[in-house]
């Protein structure tokens, strides 16, 4: 008798610890896990009337390791194919001045787009959060803005979000803008991942 209630309790709490995992995960969190991959979409923000190229994803590493990983300024080239032109032009104190830049399609050609991004310093939101933020201090754009937000999953996983705005000077339909930032905020976002964790691919389980 001692013996099947042991094996009735350790049954019930195996059965228990699923659960408990699945109620600790975000839905946020969870919509990715199941997607295996990172996803992307357009936002709008305050203070910018075009919308942002907006992506999100889970690092296997923790948000002190990824924000580490993303005030590396001279390692954005190493991102992706996109960003191979990007590279550190000046530093004035705390803050980096990082060139970028971004092909818009118009019609059947691909102009060239490009800013020079001012980094601060990562600033600290609490209960391990981080944000980097470059802003647009001049180039052949109308305005440029990229913000990263890191926030701890849990002891080993960080939620990593990227939001990228480039206006281009040239008249040019708001949908191909939109999709260039959408894809340009996957690919900065999965290039920053696959750099913090130091594998390539998805985090498809905690």
């Amino acid at each position: 008798m001692r013996r099947s209630f042991s094996t009735l309790v350790l049954g019930g709490l195996l059965v228990a610890l699923p659960a408990v995992a699945q109620a600790d995960t975000t839905p946020e969190v969870q919509k990715i896990l199941d997607a295996k991959k990172t996803l992307n979409w357009n936002v709008a923000r305050n203070g910018h009337a075009e919308r942002y190229g907006h992506a999100v994803t889970i690092v296997a590493a923790t948000s002190d390791k990824t924000k580490d990983t993303a005030v590396q300024y001279n390692r954005y080239k190493d991102f992706h194919r996109k960003f191979q032109s990007a590279k550190v032009i000046g530093k004035d104190g705390d803050n980096t001045d990082v060139y970028m830049k971004l092909s818009v399609k118009i019609g059947p050609m691909s102009v060239d787009q490009w800013a020079v991004m001012r980094f601060g310093p990562a600033k600290a939101q609490g209960n391990g959060v981080y944000v980097v933020e470059g802003k647009f201090e001049k180039g052949n754009m109308k305005d440029g803005n990229i913000v990263i937000t890191m926030k701890p999953v849990d002891a080993k996983h960080t939620l990593l979000e990227v939001d990228m705005l480039m206006v281009p000077s040239l008249p040019a339909p708001t949908s191909m803008v939109e999709e260039e930032l959408r894809d340009g905020a996957l690919d900065f976002a999965n290039g920053l991942k696959d750099t913090a964790q130091g594998w390539v691919g998805p985090v498809t389980q905690l």
